[in-house]
C-alpha cells in the first residue's frame, strides 16, 4: 500500500500548494465575473480538466448560476455559434496549452462582442493564460503527480480552486437552505435540506 499512501500525502502536499500560492485578487476577479455574467456561462475542457470544468458548471447550476458544460473539442464543430454578447467561458488546462482551448481563446480574442474569457491553469505564462480576461494559476509541483506525469494532484486542486469560488458565489448571493432546495430537491440533499427548512419554508 505505499503508493496508497503516498498518493494521499501528495495530495495534501497539492492542496496546501494550490492554496498557499493562489492569487486572491484574481480569485475575486473571477467570482466577480461568474456573478455579473449577464449571458450565459460556459465551462469548458479536455480530458480530466474537462471533467472538473462540467463538475463546476453542475455545482454552479445547484446555487441558481445557470451553466453549461461544453467539451473543448466540439467549439470547433459548431458550438462557437451559440456563443453572443454578455457570454463567459471558463476553460481549465493544466499546461495551459491544451490546442483546443487555445485556438478558442484566439476565437474569442477576435470576436467584436463583449465574450469574456477565463481559465485555470497550472502555468500563468502558458498561451492560454495569456489569452483570459482573468487566469486563475494553480500549479502543483510535478513530483506530486502520479509517474510525474498522470493528473492525480493536479486534478484535486482544481477541484479545490473551484470549491472556493462556489463557496464565495453562493455567500454573495447569500442563499438560505430553502433557495439551494428549489434548485436541488431530489436525493439525499433534498431531503436533508427539506429536514433544515420544513415543508412551509420549502414550499414559499
Amino acid at each position: 500500500m505505499r503508493a496508497f499512501h503516498l498518493s494521499l500525502a501528495h495530495g495534501a502536499s497539492a492542496l496546501r500548494h494550490a492554496s498557499e500560492r493562489l492569487d486572491v485578487a484574481v480569485a475575486e476577479r473571477a467570482v466577480q465575473a461568474l456573478l455579473d455574467c449577464g449571458g450565459r456561462r460556459y465551462f469548458t475542457g479536455v480530458g480530466k480538466s474537462g471533467h472538473a470544468a462540467a463538475r463546476m458548471a453542475s455545482s454552479l447550476s445547484s446555487i441558481g448560476l445557470a451553466a453549461h458544460w461544453v467539451h473543448g473539442t466540439e467549439w470547433s464543430h459548431g458550438e462557437l455559434g451559440a456563443l453572443a454578447s454578455g457570454d463567459l467561458i471558463f476553460a481549465v488546462s493544466h499546461s495551459g496549452t491544451t490546442q483546443e482551448l487555445v485556438w478558442l481563446a484566439e476565437q474569442v480574442a477576435r470576436r467584436r462582442d463583449d465574450v469574456s474569457m477565463l481559465s485555470l491553469t497550472g502555468n500563468p505564462s502558458s498561451p492560454l493564460a495569456q489569452q483570459s480576461t482573468v487566469a486563475i494559476g494553480c500549479d502543483v509541483p510535478p513530483e506530486l503527480e502520479t509517474l510525474g506525469a498522470l493528473p492525480t494532484s493536479s486534478l484535486l486542486a482544481h477541484h479545490h480552486i473551484f470549491n472556493a469560488l462556489l463557496c464565495e458565489c453562493a455567500a454573495r448571493r447569500e442563499l438560505t437552505a430553502a433557495d439551494v432546495l428549489s434548485n436541488h430537491p431530489g436525493g439525499a440533499i433534498g431531503a436533508r435540506l427539506r429536514a433544515n427548512v420544513g415543508d412551509g419554508d420549502a414550499a414559499s
